[in-house]
């Protein structure tokens, strides 16, 4: 019988150790990434800076975030995911360092945060390659799905501790925090038993390997269509750090602690959606858009809140269908590729969710700054709804042209 729990890739060991020391350190990194909004708008800044200091934080996956996948399609995962984690937290800790000594400025701000999301860059692909060495083939989708569920999880706490320690105590301690979990993740790494993994075989050595893995999502017509829907929807509706603050301070009228409380809630959501996906074991290209067109809704409503409450309730099914529509596109585009390709492909979509920020960012500050906070996060929404919905048409058209004269027994004409 077909084991559709969503939590079954948790009954082996080694996948509780490993997303247990992930999810603190996941706690960590959210509560970093509040605290940078926060100490870029105590520094001054405006919306454009935010969008800037987003860009920075994210651009590096936009640029090498390709070249990163075929890289970790050829070394140890297990080696690379563990120095990567060590230096990103040691980032962090220098960034605290720095606040503590009072030289802190945006351009030192800049260029720290561009050195983690560097090496976030080529975290990204290597560590959930590695995640599904920890169960068997059959479990890819399900373990997938599981990873996004513990990283959103982690959100519900981070955000809100982050707003409440940096207004007692200052951001500094906030980085310090997100400097010192990065140790759980290391001892739970210590842990694994490397005998249970099912080890993905190196990829062979080409001169072309990002190209290749392009062509081996591009080459198929409805993984195509899925990755544009899913590179524009990236782009304009997922600029949380940027829309959200936005549109709590002008629109709402409420403090930076509100926006921690928005985001906690919106995490609540996104697991209900992660483990809405999990429970699936094949995903049909058809869900991209349905689920597509349900975030657009969704991001409008939200944009639409007229009160803080509102906002609170409505950011729970965006949180939901947002974090659906992400391991929707990743399952589809993983089902069918080698193995060999499969962290290729993870960088592909990470390039095109996360990579899209520093284009859809500085876009997204700049609507806020001169139209209306409310205006950052509505403009996404129709463009979701109208790209969602156009891709459902096109496809459900070449479906019924590809399979109507077998169906009615007609030829062509």
């Amino acid at each position: 019988m077909r084991d559709n729990s969503p939590l079954r890739s948790f009954r082996e060991r080694n996948v509780r150790i490993f997303f247990g020391g992930l999810w603190i350190s996941t706690i960590g990194t959210w509560a970093h990434n509040i605290a940078m909004v926060l100490l870029v708008q105590e520094l001054g800044g405006t919306g454009v800076e935010l969008g800037i200091a987003a860009a920075c934080q994210f651009g590096p996956l936009l640029l090498l975030g390709l070249y990163a996948g075929a890289v970790a399609d050829r070394v140890d995962r297990y080696r690379t995911t563990l120095r990567l984690q060590a230096a990103m937290g040691v980032v962090a800790l220098v960034l605290a360092a720095v606040i503590f000594a009072g030289a802190v400025n945006l351009a030192l701000v800049y260029g720290l945060t561009l050195i983690f999301g560097t090496l976030s860059a080529f975290d990204n692909p290597t560590r959930r390659t590695l995640s599904t060495e920890l169960v068997p083939a059959e479990n890819m989708g399900n373990i997938l799905a599981l990873g996004t569920s513990v990283m959103t999880s982690a959100r519900v706490v981070g955000p809100a501790l982050a707003a409440l320690l940096a207004a007692a105590h200052g951001t500094e301690w906030v980085f310090l925090l997100n400097g010192i979990s990065y140790l759980s993740f290391l001892f739970a790494m210590a842990r694994l038993d490397r005998s249970r993994f099912h080890p993905i075989e190196p990829g062979e050595r080409s001169k072309s390997p990002v190209r290749e893995g392009l062509s081996a999502v591009w080459s198929v017509p409805m993984l195509r269509s899925a990755l544009v829907i899913f590179a524009v929807i990236s782009t304009f509706a997922y600029n949380h750090s940027v829309g959200l603050p936005l549109l709590v301070v002008d629109s709402l009228d409420r403090d930076d602690v509100a926006f921690g409380w928005l985001m906690s809630m919106m995490s609540i959501g996104n697991v209900m959606g992660s483990l809405l996906v999990a429970r699936m074991h094949h995903i049909s290209d058809v869900w991209v858009h349905r689920v597509g067109l349900c975030l657009g809704l969704a991001l409008g409503a939200l944009a639409l809140s007229p009160s803080l409450w509102v906002a609170l309730i409505l950011v729970v099914p965006f949180g939901m269908s947002g974090t659906a529509f992400v391991n929707v596109t990743t399952v589809v585009t993983q089902q069918d590729v080698s193995p060999q390709m499969r962290s290729r492909v993870l960088a592909i979509t990470a390039v095109l969710f996360i990579g899209s920020t520093p284009i859809g960012g500085p876009i997204t500050g700049f609507v806020g700054d001169t139209v209306s906070g409310r205006w950052a996060n509505l403009y996404g929404a129709i463009i979701s709804i109208v790209i969602a919905a156009g891709g459902m048409i096109v496809t459900s058209r070449r479906r019924a042209l590809a399979t109507g004269p077998a169906q009615t027994g007609e030829s062509p004409s």
